[in-house]
């Protein structure tokens, strides 16, 4: 296996390294090492992450998690180490996580200063002063004769010039602005959000089979989402977190590896719940109670083979899954447990 190629600062990252270095598959590595390509100001830049950037990561997931318990009434006791690690992992695998950005020749990114606009001074207002009216020539003894024999002559009508613009709506013109402004929002508020392009895979694979749960692979994990999520947590006492699907509020998610992917599923299918397993955009994986598999073509709805699942969970692998969790010094994970906030539990 391949090198990482990340530095660890202090004993807390060295045990997150040793779990990547042991866990992280050759696509995950190449990641790591090489950085992924974004698309930021105009520009293709290079996404590469450090260790540091993942603890912030992890400190954030902490409060998410607290203050979406502490909204249902829960109170977040203890994280299991598994569901750090797997933070781990799913930081590295994300690709809109922005870590350090770099160009394509291996400079660091610095985004562009904003341009000041300047304003040009306004032209002094020199106030009108009206010229003073001459004085009428004095009227002569013949003038005022004249004057006073001229026809009485009648006011013309005076009509009241109006500037269009400065007319005001009526109160009925105002009303309809109002009703079609109301009518606006309601129609923005009916129209529901649906979420992101995955989210919305997901839910079509859930709409083809309504009475199982789906399990959908996501780079190195499998993930189960919304009601299923939190009906699983329970059953299998597993640490209910969310993600961010592009909706209003996160999603209840659960998650687990896929090299113990059998494990979990054989556990689920034991408690009598039927199971769709996703591998990717086109197969599905459809597990029944009775421990009968079917393999099918989500587009086409053809069924690929039908095998048999195993009667029991494979103990050796679970029993791997821990003894890599005691590979860790607990002197250490006790100091990054402090770090991030009392967020393991440990035996």
């Amino acid at each position: 296996m391949a090198e990482l190629n990340l530095t660890a600062n202090g004993t807390e990252q060295e045990r997150i390294l040793a779990y990547l270095q042991e866990n992280a598959s050759d696509i995950l590595t190449e990641k790591i090492n090489n950085g992924t390509p974004i698309e930021k100001d105009g520009k293709t830049l290079i996404n590469k992450k450090a260790l540091d950037g993942f603890m912030k990561f992890a400190e954030e997931e902490v409060l998410k998690l607290i203050a979406e318990n502490e909204r249902k009434g829960r109170q977040v006791r203890c994280i299991e180490d598994a569901t750090v690690f797997g933070w781990a992992i799913h930081y590295f695998e994300e690709e809109s996580i922005e870590g350090k950005l770099y160009n394509q020749d291996g400079t660091e990114y610095e985004p562009p200063k904003p341009v000041k606009k300047t304003t040009k001074p306004a032209t002094p207002v020199v106030p009108y002063t009206p010229p003073t009216p001459k004085p009428k020539p004095q009227m002569s003894l013949f003038d005022l004769i004249d004057e006073q024999n001229k026809p009485e002559e009648k006011p013309a009508a005076v009509v009241e010039e109006t500037d269009e613009d400065d007319e005001q709506p009526t109160p009925e013109e105002i009303q309809e602005i109002l009703a079609e402004v109301a009518e606006q929002e309601q129609e923005e508020k009916r129209e529901p959000k649906k979420g992101s392009p995955m989210y919305q895979h997901y839910m079509n694979i859930q709409a083809k089979y309504p009475d199982s749960i789906i399990a959908y692979r996501l780079g190195d994990f499998y993930e189960v989402f919304g009601d299923n999520a939190v009906t699983i947590a329970k059953e299998l006492d597993l640490t209910l977190t969310g993600r961010d699907c592009g909706l209003d509020e996160r999603v209840p998610m659960i998650g687990f590896p896929f090299h113990a992917a059998d494990v979990y599923i054989a556990k689920i299918v034991q408690r009598g719940y039927k199971i769709a397993v996703a591998e990717d955009l086109n197969t599905v994986r459809e597990i029944a109670v009775d421990k009968s598999e079917t393999v099918i073509d989500a587009n086409t709805g053809e069924v690929l083979s039908s095998v048999s699942t195993a009667d029991e969970p494979d103990n050796d692998i679970l029993a791997h899954e821990r003894e890599i969790a005691k590979a860790f010094d607990k002197d250490a994970l006790i100091k990054l447990s402090d770090l991030l906030g009392n967020i393991f539990t440990l035996e």
